[in-house]
């Protein structure tokens, strides 16, 4: 990682302009993708970006295109080599040394597809940029402790929903909590939403907002309780991330899909040394949502309640788990 940001940091440093000239220019990088990604700065605002070309096919004109603190990706207009390019550029008060991580980082993503495949390299692209949006929306810093626990519940699931044997790829792709979905993990035409605690007594989960446990458009809905213990045998957050990578690592479309929703839940690598707790697993159940279930949605609150946040105690209802493989069925995905 840290020789390709000095590449591509020599490659802004290379690039100059004679006074009173405005336009792109532009170098080379990854010598196996000739010509197709390039950095570069637009003179005369002489900020850095990285320039990606690709096939006009596959870019519709009506992709949003990722914005973020610090940074923009805009369509240039040039197609040239029969190639549409797309420009990740810095924002005038964006970081510097944060741009250069990200340039990077997304460059690894699309190596990280293997194929030179137009319409994989430019998912790698865009679904990378937005995890860094995500990222950088949350504040760019380390998970607060609430967050990291958070954080461990979901990887938990995800870990459990691999190993009774649901595809990486589909286990990956539901996992839409990162990108700011309303679930935890969508599933088919239901969801699984991960609750997570370190009390050593008693399981109270804290509901968002009236849709996360509505089942009126979603159903069916599962809330899975994860209960952890601090304890000196267990795994930190950093090695149970790079338990599941070591898992997906035969899959590298998927293991850089897995990367975009870390990033995009606030993790990064960085940052490791910054999470000293050992979780360890006392339990994890699976309580279906249903009608008798404790919960506010738009149903059954009073006319002119629009939003709200509660508590449950789920701890009186534990005995009620279904197990993590009942409800994938349940949910028709195994």
């Amino acid at each position: 990682m840290a020789r390709l940001i000095d590449e591509i940091q020599l490659a802004w440093n290379s690039i100059q302009t004679a006074q009173g000239t405005s336009g792109w220019n532009t170098v080379a990088v990854l010598p196996n993708h000739p010509g197709r990604f390039r950095a570069g700065r637009n003179f005369p605002d002489q900020c850095e970006a990285l320039l990606a070309g690709f096939r006009k096919s596959e870019i519709s004109r009506n992709e949003k295109l990722p914005e973020g603190l610090g940074f923009h990706v805009t369509r240039v207009n040039s197609e040239q080599d029969g190639l549409v390019w797309l420009a990740l550029t810095r924002s005038p008060n964006g970081n510097l040394e944060l741009f250069s991580a990200m340039v990077s980082d997304v460059l690894q993503a699309i190596l990280a597809t293997g194929t030179g495949d137009h319409s994989r390299e430019l998912r790698a692209f865009l679904g990378r940029i937005r995890a860094w949006q995500e990222f950088m929306r949350k504040g760019a810093v380390p998970l607060s402790a609430e967050n990291e626990v958070g954080l461990v519940g979901e990887l938990t699931m995800l870990e459990k929903m691999l190993e009774v044997g649901l595809a990486a790829e589909a286990a990956i792709g539901a996992w839409s909590g990162p990108l700011d979905g309303i679930r935890d993990f969508e599933l088919g035409f239901g969801a699984i939403e991960v609750k997570t605690t370190i009390a050593s007594a008693g399981m109270v989960a804290k509901i968002g907002s009236l849709e996360q446990l509505d089942d009126t458009n979603c159903k069916p809905i599962f809330l899975g309780a994860v209960k952890y213990a601090l304890t000196e045998s267990g795994q930190t957050l950093p090695e149970k991330i790079s338990a599941i990578r070591t898992r997906l690592e035969s899959d590298p479309i998927t293991l850089s899909e897995f990367e975009d929703r870390v990033l995009a839940a606030g993790y990064m690598t960085a940052h490791a040394s910054q999470y000293h707790r050992r979780f360890s697993l006392r339990e994890l159940a699976m309580l279906e949502v249903g009608e008798h279930f404790p919960r506010l949605t738009h149903g059954n609150v009073k006319p002119g309640v629009i939003s709200a946040r509660y508590e449950i105690n789920i701890e009186p209802m534990l005995s009620q788990d279904i197990g993590l493989t009942t409800a994938l069925k349940k949910l028709e995905m195994i």
